[in-house]
């Protein structure tokens, strides 16, 4: 497994995520957890990426 890989792309998602919600596109609450949805959808494209590559 490419941790390194992972942790690029759950930067990005989490950067990407924070930039809509400052332009709110994305509804939040004070109980809101980027970082968990960051993780969902990093680890979604790793295995997406993943099986493409092989």
């Amino acid at each position: 497994m490419n941790y390194i890989l992972l942790y690029k792309i759950r930067k990005r998602v989490k950067k990407i995520i924070k930039e809509k919600i400052l332009d709110e596109e994305i509804a939040t609450t004070k109980k809101s957890c980027i970082g968990c949805l960051a993780d969902e959808i990093s680890w979604e494209i790793y295995e997406l990426l993943k099986s493409d590559g092989e």
